[in-house]
């Protein structure tokens, strides 16, 4: 009789999703060796291979593909366990599980915990500074804040201040630069794409400039504006805080919507819940500077 043990079918789950022992490991955020050593002692166990390793990543064999209904179904039950029991702490003390994006916290977020770490020694935080969507479902996260138009209606969802953007540039480059008129050499330093430059610059007074330079991370892209390779639209609570940009004149205010998500059973564990409305509250106090001193 061949026994699976829950942390087995973690590793299989995980390889599945990520379709590489690499993006397995970071999944688990355990190593690289861990996963293909526990993947292989597994395969052993069983006599049977439950991947087949290609090119272009791991593929499910005919056993594996069989397994995953059944895995995920173990899966969600102990996390459902898990979340309950875990959501019955009401002590506040432990570690405290925070998702948020990276500009958030190298830019608003440190002064507020270090606050809050002040009122509440006990409580430990885990910072995950990323633009990867945790799963509070999963437990990837206790806390996460993320910008969206509409954030999942299972989660708990409180509103932060609407996060304003405008055009900036150093003021080196627009005063060497045309930005209107026929033919302007000013050129738009764009995050994530030109579709998304597209919707962003409808109404623009800098729609005639064209697009030279896209860039995926949005702190790369502020440093390539003070860089001069361009201008584009920033956060007003990023930019207005660096001596070396300047706001572009008649530029209209872009708003990207905020939230404090978190799991409703996590939200009557007493350490998250306060978390979370300290973290919320907090951020409403700096209202004034995340909307660019209220424009």
């Amino acid at each position: 009789m061949k026994v699976f043990e829950w942390d087995d079918l973690r590793i299989f789950l995980a390889v599945q999703r990520g379709r590489s022992v690499r993006a397995a490991s970071k999944l688990l955020n355990v190593s690289h060796s861990t996963v293909s050593r526990r993947l292989q002692a597994m395969e052993e166990q069983i006599g049977i291979k439950l991947f087949i390793r290609q090119p272009e990543g791991f593929i499910l064999t005919e056993i594996g593909e069989a397994m995953v209904e059944r895995a995920e179904r173990v899966e969600s039950e102990i996390i459902s366990m898990e979340r309950e029991v875990f959501g019955r702490d009401a002590q506040l003390a432990g570690p405290v599980r925070i998702s948020v994006p990276p500009l958030l916290a190298q830019h608003l977020l440190m002064p507020i915990l270090a606050e809050f770490t002040a009122l509440y020694p006990d409580i430990d935080i885990d910072l995950d500074a990323t633009f990867e969507v945790a799963d509070l479902r999963r437990r990837n996260a206790d806390i996460a804040i993320r910008f969206s138009e509409t954030p999942d209606p299972g989660l708990v969802c409180q509103k932060l201040p609407d996060i304003a953007n405008l055009i900036y540039a150093t003021p080196e480059y627009i005063e060497t630069h045309k930005f209107d008129g026929p033919d302007p050499d000013a050129r738009w330093v764009v995050l994530g794409s030109k579709e998304v430059l597209a919707h962003w610059r409808q109404g623009s007074t800098y729609s005639a400039c064209k697009t030279q330079h896209v860039i995926s991370d949005m702190q790369a892209q502020v440093s390539a504006v003070k860089a001069g390779l361009g201008f584009g639209y920033l956060p007003c609570f990023v930019a207005d805080a660096d001596p070396r940009l300047m706001r572009l004149a008649n530029a209209k205010p872009q708003f990207i919507p905020a939230w404090v998500l978190t799991h409703p059973d996590l939200n009557s564990t007493e350490r998250v819940r306060i978390c979370a409305r300290f973290l919320t509250g907090a951020i409403w106090r700096i209202e004034h500077i995340i909307l660019g001193g209220r424009l």
